[in-house]
């Protein structure tokens, strides 16, 4: 049964290879990560760590269940100093024949109250049993834009350089996409957040999602994207210094992909 696992991660790349974690606050809100200021924004636009007071780590598990061997495990840490902010990521996907694992470290810098600009470096490494491994590096480039109270704009470049991998008998590329994003906050409780994304040699697509704060304890989440169409709920609790967030997304081709992490607010 495990060998077909294989030909469908490697047959199926649009949907599965590459696809950043972006922990359970981000995804539930429709993968929206371009304008967010979170932990987690380290696998998506690496400035919105900038917002961060304290040094934060958190672990995340993903069950795909379409195949009982296959899951994500990710874990990011940040640790902020004035104004400057370092983080570090790592990401592995697959099962025991093929597997993609993926080491980021990240700079952030906030000048002023509104702006913020970051650089991510990534090490990518892909195994397959019987057709032995490669390795790649790729850069993240990010900004974060704070035009107000409610509005903040964000950007971000993933492989601007078209970086693939060393090996050439594999022909699994490291994608290059565009984001751009946008956030407002509607009130005290209440974050809504969009962006449009551009995955070279995929369609664009486009995501909408809510954060909604019931109580200081409780988040309830939701969202959608359109290519492919996609459906993301979740629920976050924040306990003094622990953080736990679950989420679960919704395709239609892949069907339901849970997940959780614990984190915690040194």
């Amino acid at each position: 049964m495990k060998i077909w696992n294989v030909l469908l991660i490697s047959l199926t790349p649009f949907y599965l290879f590459a696809q950043n974690s972006l922990g359970p606050r981000l995804t539930a809100m429709g993968n929206n990560g371009a304008a967010i200021t979170d932990v987690w924004s380290l696998q998506a636009n690496p400035s919105g760590i900038s917002s961060l007071e304290k040094p934060t780590v958190s672990l995340n598990y993903i069950k795909h269940l379409f195949s009982n061997a296959i899951s994500t495990q990710a874990l990011v840490a940040v640790v902020p100093f004035k104004n400057n902010f370092v983080g570090a990521s790592f990401q592995r996907y697959g099962l025991a024949e093929y597997n993609e694992s993926k080491i980021g470290f990240a700079y952030a810098k906030k000048f002023g109250n509104k702006l913020s600009i970051a650089l991510n470096g990534n090490y990518h490494q892909l195994k397959i049993t019987n057709y032995g491994s490669s390795a790649g590096f790729s850069i993240d480039v990010g900004a974060l834009y704070q035009l107000d109270k409610e509005f903040t704009f964000g950007a971000f470049v993933s492989n601007p350089s078209k970086q693939e991998f060393s090996n050439k008998d594999v022909l699994m590329e490291i994608p290059t996409s565009f984001n751009i994003g946008a956030s407002y906050l509607a009130s005290d409780k209440v974050l809504i957040a969009t962006s449009i994304s551009k995955t070279l040699n995929q369609s664009i697509d486009v995501s909408l999602g809510i954060d909604y704060k019931i109580i200081d304890l409780l988040s309830l989440r939701g969202g959608l994207s359109a290519k492919p169409f996609k459906q993301y709920a979740g629920f976050g609790l924040n306990y003094k210094k622990f953080l736990l967030d679950m989420a679960t997304t919704y395709d239609a081709n892949l069907g339901y992909a849970p997940q959780i992490a614990i984190g915690y607010a040194f």
